[in-house]
């Protein structure tokens, strides 16, 4: 036998409907549950349940007792598994042991703990999905799933490289079509798109916007700003020179002429002094009066004004800032070229899309041909296996069935069906109306897949109804079984399969009075050695 990779070690009971502390130690092989009709067998399955995720229910608070507290201990043999932990958020402190605590308050309230910390219900059901199987309680079966059967079938067909090879495609091809919508999307917005686009970029083109432009267009303003004061002062200057009705250039003219004409007042030094000034100044009045202010470019201010204008508006527009603009325009052109290639892209993913849709058919047939083939093995192996369980005349049959489109695991689709009075026709094995019956077929299912899965226990529940001699015998073979595979824990009534566990746990109930007050509670004793045998002869009517 080997040993589970996760397997139930205990399970810590405290205030729970009729048990007030108890501690159940539980075997990684084939755990029997026995004991008397009431006595609390199916209180360790609710407890089960509730390290499981399943709902709470004030009612399993032990009377006059605030809070009902429920903790299991699960060993961990694999480190897939402790990866699996580590990837939900609950890491495994010591690598070896997971702890999962439930507390349900007599006021209804409930609050649930994995390794140490808080997590929500829906969190111990996934678990419980992936390790755990209750069968018996076909709520639970993760078996009533069409996806679940047909992840079966593909272990057991071995099918685990084509159908690797499929849904590395079948994500290609899925890629495919949320390119194509987005680009169809796309090419209905892009005439709108290309239009907003190409009033943009005229208005960039427009004014092709630059750093060095508007520094000196900053420039130039600065200029024409000055330009009147200039031309004020130019214009004063003239008319003192020789513009004005009384200037400069008469009066030198006068004086010129008044001391050429009277050389007894004036000698030829002083005469040829003034014929210099005023010639000096006639030359600098022509100077002056020829001189205009004017810029290195013929701009006026107002056309200035309106270029750095369309600078400060397309700055607020992106909020950026005119080093920027430049990156700005690019990403435009560059959007533009892509609404041109839609129509291209779009032409190139269909066409990939068709190509890859080919292949996944293809392959889709291969794995349903496979997988019609393991289905009609299987059948025949779980049949077999139903008449060594005295079901003889039940037959088990797999449906398989092809849906008219691709999903992830191709375009089979697969259903378990069971036949268990002959010429009656075949159910969902789901819909068997027999719970001894169903949990046969269960069982069954359980020794063939068993170890193409991911479960490490099972727990059987009412799985020896209405049964007994020889088909008692087979049950447990067949429990004894898929214990090799993983942890089994069997509520039971019958010695035949009681002697076949590895750990019986017995569970017994007594009564006492304290207060004037009648109480009841129950508590488990594992049994061994002479006390084992006693408990196997009581079962047997011995």
């Amino acid at each position: 036998m080997t040993t589970p990779s996760l397997y139930l070690n205990s399970i810590s009971l405290r205030n729970f409907a009729t048990f007030e502390n108890q501690i159940i130690k539980f075997h990684s092989g084939f755990n029997g549950i026995v004991g008397e009709t009431g006595s609390g067998k199916s209180l360790i399955l609710d407890a089960f349940q509730l390290l499981l995720g399943s709902r709470s229910d004030k009612k399993l608070v032990r009377r006059n007792s605030e809070c009902a507290i429920i903790e299991g201990t699960f060993k961990v043999t694999n480190n897939q598994i402790t990866g699996f932990f580590d990837k939900l958020g609950f890491p495994i402190e010591d690598n070896s042991q997971i702890v999962i605590k439930r507390i349900i308050y007599a006021n209804g309230k409930s609050k649930s703990f994995l390794n140490h910390m808080n997590c929500p219900a829906n969190t111990l059901a996934h678990i419980s999905k992936t390790f755990v199987d209750l069968v018996g309680q076909f709520e639970n079966q993760k078996l009533s799933s069409s996806e679940y059967q047909l992840f079966l079938i593909d272990q057991y067909s071995n099918v685990e490289y084509l159908l690797k090879e499929y849904q590395t495609l079948y994500k290609k091809f899925q890629s495919n079509e949320v390119e194509i919508i987005k680009l169809e999307n796309e090419l209905k917005e892009k005439e709108r798109r290309e239009d907003y686009l190409n009033f943009q970029l005229s208005q960039f083109d427009e004014l092709n916007p630059s750093i060095s432009r508007e520094e000196e267009l900053i420039s130039i303003k600065t200029q024409l700003l000055n330009k009147e004061s200039l031309n004020n002062v130019l214009e004063e200057i003239k008319n003192l020179s020789s513009e004005g009705d009384f200037n400069i250039l008469n009066s030198l003219k006068s004086i010129n002429r008044s001391v050429q004409s009277n050389p007894v007042l004036f000698d030829k030094k002083t005469q040829e002094l003034i014929e210099t000034i005023y010639s000096l100044f006639e030359d600098f009045s022509f100077l002056i009066s020829s001189k205009d202010f004017r810029t290195e470019e013929n701009l006026c201010l107002e056309d200035i004004l309106e270029e750095l204008d369309k600078y400060q508006k397309l700055k607020r527009k992106f909020n950026v800032e005119t080093n920027s603009l430049d990156n700005i325009y690019q990403c435009f052109k560059r959007e533009l070229q892509s609404l041109t290639d839609i129509n291209i892209k779009l032409d190139h993913v269909k066409k990939e899309y068709v190509q890859n849709k080919q292949t996944l058919e293809i392959l889709a047939e291969k794995l349903h041909r496979e997988r019609e083939k393991a289905s009609t093995k299987f059948s025949k192996e779980i049949t077999k296996n139903l008449e060594k369980l005295n079901m003889r005349g039940s037959t088990f049959s797999v449906l398989v069935e092809k849906n008219k489109t691709l999903s992830s695991n191709g375009f089979t689709k697969i259903k378990f069906l069971a036949e268990t009075n002959p010429g009656e026709g075949f159910y969902k094995i789901k819909d068997i109306a027999s719970g001894g019956e169903l949990s046969r077929i269960l069982l069954t299912l359980r020794q063939v897949v068993a170890s193409e899965d991911s479960i490490s226990i099972f727990f059987f529940d009412e799985i020896d109804t209405g049964i007994g001699g020889e088909t008692a015998t087979k049950i447990a073979e067949a429990l004894k079984k898929v214990s090799l595979k993983g942890q089994v824990l069997a509520i039971t009534h019958l010695a035949q399969i009681a002697k076949s566990v590895d750990e019986i746990i017995f569970v017994d109930k007594k009564s006492y009075s304290i207060d004037n007050e009648l109480r009841t509670v129950s508590f488990v004793k594992n049994k061994s050695g002479k006390s084992r045998e006693k408990v196997l002869s009581t079962l047997a009517g011995i």
